[in-house]
Formats: structure tokens, C-alpha cells, sequence
């Protein structure tokens, strides 16, 4: 039951201890009441009806005798001011919280609201805790564009890429923090992007994008190297050997790869696909000859967890493929990354004129939406082998695993299924000439 009276602190110490949660009121200050629970805990609210709440607002202060009875009325009063100008100091509270929120409290908020694939949450992980350590505990606010270009310099002189990398990352929290945290009518608290400094200032490191691959004359040795290491290893050795080989085959990313399950391939029909991609698009492939051949092999090897490149560990699937592939570059001499593979494939499907549209599919690269032919270009499996299979002959071809011929006939076949009807009947129509 509620009682009202002055408060003194006679008074209020020697309230008895209730059963359940009770408040007093101060005659002094209308709107000021003292919560007391049967823990004995006694706090010090404003608990005031305003017009436009059907609720009273109830305000909290600070708890007693910590908070002494006049600073309690002064605080009381500068409340019951606001709430008149209807402005909830609560809100105020919530707003003044969210100002200072830190670095880490961003990452992990926008680690849960964002998808992020494993590696990229690793990446980002690294970033946060090797590259902005010294921030992660302070105010996201604190980091202004000086701090920016403070460490952006000081990152480029060990690694300019690290340097970009982490502005990236600082960019993109920021850029989430605006919308995530609101003040006062729902007013930006982040307005500002402190990493713009750097596009205004050109201080982005301008770093050349890699154009690694390997050589037409690096092939025959590669394969050599991939195929003796298969032969003489241990499961986990020919799994990852199956995973480069096949990455320059097909050309995907590494992540596909290794996320690639069974239930996903369908060797009947000698087709697979990838439902999680680096762009969210779901894409169908067709299965080549070689790559069919590496599958029967995964199938030999296959294991409970269901993944194609398994192997014997708590995941079931290879987690790092690093420690094989030096293993490859010290046999063959020909230093490569998983992604010099994905350029290696990509060079060979321009160089025997596959299409753009085509190359742009097999890589499950996204065209620009002003595309609008794109948009009507729908290729199936059935419609992408005929490429696939000559890109893959090509590369077997110039590692000297096929014979010339062979290769010649599948890319002409490529060429034809590439034509559209009429293009068809114009070269029948030549050839016919030709051949009378």
C-alpha cells in the first residue's frame, strides 16, 4: 500500500521490510516515491502520469542512502521538468547508452544481424582483435577521422593491404552503426563516417590487383606434382589433392568447394549444385569428364558427414588445405593459391572464345543490373557443358594428359553449341558450298 509523506531519512530508514514491493511518496516533491522490495533495497524513482501516455512514466534515480533525499529532489525535479516538455528522460538515458556504445558491442551486433560465412567472420575477427585492439573497449565516437588517418598510416607501413582491409571493415561498421543506433526521435547517433576521410584525402593504398596464375607451361609439371603427391598420400593428402585439381577444372571459389555435400551432386545425371555462394546465388553446374572421375573417387572415400572433400575431424570436412598444397608447391616448384586456380580457368575459357555470359555463370559472377540482356540469358547445366568440358580438355590438353586432337573436336563442338539457329544454318550452308 502506497503512503505519502516527507521524506526524512530517519523516516525512510526505518521503513519496516515488506513482503512484497511497495512505494512511499515525498510531499515534498510530487512525482517522487521510494521503491522498496523484501531485500530491503530502497530506490529512489519519479513515477509521474504525463499527457500522451496512457502509463505513468517511472524514472529512475538512484538508490538510497547512496543517493541522499535532496539530491534525490533535484534530480526529481529536473525530471518532472523534462517529462513536462515531453521529453522521457529514460529515452534520454537509452540515447546517451547507445553514444557510447564500443567498437567490440558494434562488431558482435553486427556479427549477429549479418550473415557472414565462417572465413569472413574469421577475417573480420582478425581484423577487430589484431589491427584495432587498442579501440575495441572505447566508444565507437572516439574513432574520428584523425584516428582514422592515424592508423591507416601507421598499418600501411607494415602492410598496405592490411591497412585497407582494416579501414573496410571499420567502414562497414560504422556504416551499420548509423541505422542501428538511434537517439532522441529517432535521430542518427553516427551520422558521420570517419573512414571518408580517406576516399576525400585519395590516402587508399593503391594496391594492383593480382593477376597470378599458372602458365601454360607450368601445367604438365603441376599435374605431375598434384598426381604423385595423390598417389603416395594419406586420405587427407588425396582429398585436398582431388580439391585443387578439381578448383582448376571448375574454376569455383574455395569455400564452394568445401561446402559441397553429396546430396547437392547428382551423378546420374552428371550435374551439381552450389547452394550457398560468396553472392548469396544459387548456381548449377555441369559435371566434366575429369571432374566426374575425382567425384568417383570422393565416393570411394566418403564418410558419414556427408561432405565430398571429407575428412577425419570433428567437422568432417577439410578445414585447411595449406599444409598439402606447399607440400605441391615445393614438388613442382610452381608457387599457386586456390584463387591463381580460379584465374588459370578463367584465362583458358577466354582464350578458346567461351562467351561472356557464359565465363560470367561458370564463375557465378553477377552481371550489372543495367544488363538488361542478362537478365533473358538462362544457361542449364546441359547448355553450359559443352564450354565446360572444352575448358577442362584445353587445360588437360596443355598439362599433355590428352591429345591435341581430341581437344580440337570438343572445342569445335563448343563453338556450335554456342551459335544460336540461324548462325547454325549459315555455317551449314558454307560448309556445304566448301564441301561441293
Amino acid at each position: 500500500m502506497e503512503t505519502k509523506f516527507r521524506f526524512t531519512k530517519k523516516a525512510l530508514e526505518d521503513l519496516p521490510i515488506p513482503t512484497k514491493r511497495v512505494r512511499v511518496r515525498d510531499e515534498g516533491v510530487p512525482g517522487l516515491v521510494l521503491e522498496l522490495t523484501p531485500k530491503g533495497v530502497r530506490t529512489f524513482r519519479v513515477y509521474k502520469k504525463i499527457k500522451g501516455h496512457a502509463s505513468p512514466i517511472n524514472v529512475t534515480l538512484g538508490k538510497f542512502p547512496d543517493l541522499s533525499i535532496e539530491q534525490a529532489r533535484r534530480q526529481a525535479t529536473e525530471a518532472i521538468h523534462r517529462l513536462g516538455d515531453q521529453v522521457n528522460p529514460n529515452e534520454e538515458a537509452r540515447a546517451a547508452r547507445k553514444s557510447k556504445v564500443t567498437l567490440e558491442e558494434v562488431f558482435k551486433d553486427y556479427c549477429a544481424a549479418r550473415p557472414l560465412t565462417p572465413s569472413s567472420l574469421r577475417g573480420y575477427t582478425t581484423v577487430i582483435n589484431n589491427y584495432l585492439d587498442a579501440y575495441k573497449t572505447k566508444p565507437l565516437a572516439n574513432i574520428t577521422e584523425e584516428v582514422v588517418k592515424k592508423e591507416h598510416h601507421r598499418l600501411s607501413q607494415a602492410s598496405q593491404a592490411q591497412a585497407d582491409l582494416t579501414m573496410r571493415v571499420l567502414r562497414a561498421l560504422f556504416n551499420f552503426a548509423k541505422y542501428e543506433y538511434r537517439g532522441l526521435n529517432n535521430r542518427f547517433l553516427f551520422d558521420h563516417n570517419p573512414v571518408g576521410i580517406l576516399s576525400h584525402q585519395r590516402s587508399w593504398n593503391k594496391i594492383p590487383r593480382k593477376h597470378t596464375r599458372i602458365t601454360r607451361s607450368q601445367l604438365p609439371v603441376w599435374f605431375q606434382g598434384v598426381c604423385t603427391l595423390r598417389d603416395t598420400g594419406e586420405d587427407f593428402t588425396v582429398a585436398v589433392c582431388d580439391l585443387v585439381e578439381m578448383a582448376l577444372l571448375t574454376g569455383l571459389r574455395k569455400s564452394e568447394l568445401l561446402g559441397l555435400t553429396w546430396n547437392q551432386v547428382n551423378m546420374a545425371d552428371r550435374s551439381y549444385h552450389l547452394t550457398t555462394t560468396k553472392n548469396g546465388d544459387p548456381l548449377e553446374l555441369p559435371i566434366t569428364d575429369r571432374v566426374f572421375s575425382i567425384l568417383e573417387r570422393r565416393q570411394r572415400l566418403y564418410n558419414t558427414h556427408g561432405f565430398v572433400f571429407n575428412a577425419d575431424n570433428l567437422h568432417g570436412v577439410i578445414r585447411e588445405p595449406k599444409k598439402v598444397i606447399n607440400q605441391i608447391r615445393e614438388a613442382t616448384g610452381v608457387e599457386f593459391t586456390l584463387h591463381d586456380l580460379r584465374r588459370t580457368f578463367t584465362t583458358t575459357a577466354e582464350s578458346l572464345g567461351v562467351g561472356t555470359y557464359t565465363i560470367k555463370r561458370l564463375l557465378n559472377h553477377r552481371t550489372r543490373r543495367d544488363d538488361v540482356t542478362a537478365g533473358y540469358v538462362v544457361l542449364t547445366p546441359e547448355e553450359l557443358r559443352p564450354s565446360a568440358q572444352a575448358i577442362e580438355d584445353a587445360l588437360l590438353q596443355h598439362a599433355g594428359l590428352t591429345p591435341p586432337a581430341q581437344t580440337l573436336d570438343t572445342r569445335f563442338q563448343a563453338l556450335i553449341a554456342s551459335l544460336s539457329e540461324d548462325k547454325k544454318q549459315q555455317l551449314m550452308a558454307e560448309l556445304t558450298k566448301e564441301s561441293l
